[in-house]
């Protein structure tokens, strides 16, 4: 299976700007029609938010915009696995997803359906839109299902994690030919399990902060010898966390917030956490529907800009 990718360029930028506001953008838009309208109204906004969304996909992919398809597929496909899980909470299926602890407790049958459902629809995206970013969508998918399967919180929980990155990573390995770009994201959600699973256990005390700068050394020696520009990207990104940790300890900075709060920003006012926004603006639904068309904007420059580049590009 052949990847749809395109060289780095201003458009590429542009249109996975676009498309990722767009995703952005849609699980925002939902989250605010489910508190507006209740279970039965978000079955009905995420179907038609899905029906839209793979419609376009399916258009920018006939009209051999493979790139910008496969982007809007993803949105796509979160607005399906939401409508499915819709219809799960509506008849009363699904655990209460306000706990915090529903993936450790119990077990869940119709989450576990839910998860396979993902699984399911990220395989069959990926098949028909050879986007690879759906590499990682699938293994995210995977992820949630094996931790929500054999998981039951604590220590346990981050050995369930990093062993399915370490499966991520020979799978990875394995792709690191024909198939190299499909094989990025695995290697990206290798990095991501079992460094997230390796924080668990290392993110109090000095010490463990000095192990997670070692192993973020690690990465990028790996990185390197792999030519895997994502675990040297993961490995910076530790180093950069224990720098923030003894930067906060001696200078009372809270860089540490900083590095994490910061990038996200707009996104959390976008969610509706900040509450004094939120009381201010009556139309919550607006915000999300002005980063939509941002995000159309975007993919409309990054299209025009491919006109004018090179053929390869014009793919996006």
């Amino acid at each position: 299976m052949t990847a749809v990718r395109v060289p780095w360029s201003s458009a590429s930028f542009l249109v996975y700007l676009g498309g990722l506001t767009i995703l952005a953008s849609t699980l925002a838009l939902i989250s605010v029609q489910s508190d507006e309208h209740g279970a039965a109204g978000l079955v009905l906004w995420a179907a038609l938010i899905f029906i839209v969304l793979a419609g376009a996909a399916e258009a920018a992919r006939n009209r051999n915009h493979l790139v910008t398809g496969g982007l809007l597929a993803v949105s796509s496909f979160a607005a399906f696995v939401i409508s499915v899980g819709a219809i799960f909470d509506w008849f009363g299926w699904l655990p209460d997803t306000n706990d915090d602890a529903v993936f450790f407790n119990g077990f869940h049958f119709w989450l576990l359906v839910l998860e396979l459902i993902a699984v399911a629809a990220a395989a069959v995206a990926l098949k028909r839109f050879r986007f690879p970013l759906f590499v990682l969508v699938l293994a995210g998918a995977i992820w949630l299902f094996v931790f929500d399967l054999l998981s039951n919180g604590g220590g346990w929980a981050a050995i369930v994690t990093i062993a399915v990155g370490l499966a991520f990573l020979l799978a990875g390995m394995a792709m690191d030919g024909p198939s190299r770009p499909f094989g990025f994201w695995l290697h990206v959600a290798s990095g991501l399990a079992i460094g997230g699973g390796l924080m668990w256990f290392f993110h109090d005390g000095d010490f463990d902060w000095i192990v997670i700068a070692i192993v973020g050394l690690g990465y990028i020696a790996f990185g390197d010898r792999l030519s895997r520009s994502s675990w040297v990207v993961l490995g910076g990104w530790g180093i950069l966390q224990t720098a923030a940790h003894f930067a906060d300890k001696w200078s009372d900075i809270a860089a540490a917030g900083g590095f994490l709060i910061f990038p996200l920003f707009p996104f959390v006012l976008l969610s509706g956490l900040d509450g004094e926004f939120a009381a201010h603006h009556a139309h919550e639904w607006a915000g999300p529907v002005v980063f939509a068309i941002t995000g159309l904007l975007f993919i409309a420059l990054a299209l025009f800009y491919a006109r004018r580049s090179r053929p390869l590009i014009a793919e996006i």
